[in-house]
């Protein structure tokens, strides 16, 4: 399979992005494809049109929507800003629209540096990928204390996070295959 990771922050100093370089390497590890679509190297326009109609000179978005085209199914990852999603991930599901996710599974991971996940964002995901007419699995992966269970090139520190990060693979996985 082929799995996209949408890494959804876009702060100079970001933590989420480790959680990212984590499930792109696990996803390798058992087998499969994987890629990330970096929000931050995408560097998206604010949101005033869909993609198709914003000039997209430097070919970004286009290599962008072949990748999440070819993808059996994506992943989206924001930390908790607010309670919510990141405005980069909101930004970057209205610019590509519907067309783009239509009928693909999605799995969501939250990211937080406190003890809660980032559940609040979580919730508010997976009623943006119904919205978008496509699939979310039930199972998330809610990363809490980051810093202290991934390191910044990606490499799993808590064993315990290790186990939680393989179970939602699994499940995320298995999600996809039935597509």
């Amino acid at each position: 399979m082929n799995i996209t990771v949408v890494s959804s922050s876009t702060r100079k100093v970001r933590r989420s992005h480790r959680v990212a370089l984590a499930v792109v390497k696990q996803i390798k590890v058992l087998g499969h494809q994987a890629s990330i679509v970096d929000l931050i190297e995408l560097d998206l326009p604010s949101f005033v049109e869909r993609f198709g109609k914003v000039d997209d000179a430097t070919g970004k978005l286009a290599h962008a929507a072949d990748t999440m085209r070819i993808s059996d199914g994506m992943i989206f990852l924001t930390p908790e800003y607010n309670g919510a999603m990141s405005s980069g991930l909101k930004n970057f599901i209205d610019v590509f629209a519907k067309a783009s996710f239509e009928g693909k599974p999605i799995g969501v991971a939250t990211v937080s540096v406190g003890a809660s996940g980032g559940i609040r964002a979580a919730y508010q995901l997976q009623q943006t990928i119904l919205s978008i007419l496509a699939y979310p699995i039930p199972r998330m992966l809610t990363v809490g204390n980051v810093e202290k269970v991934i390191d910044e090139s990606g490499q799993v520190t808590s064993q315990k996070f290790q186990t939680k990060l393989d179970e939602f693979l699994d499940s995320y996985l298995a999600f996809v295959s039935k597509f």
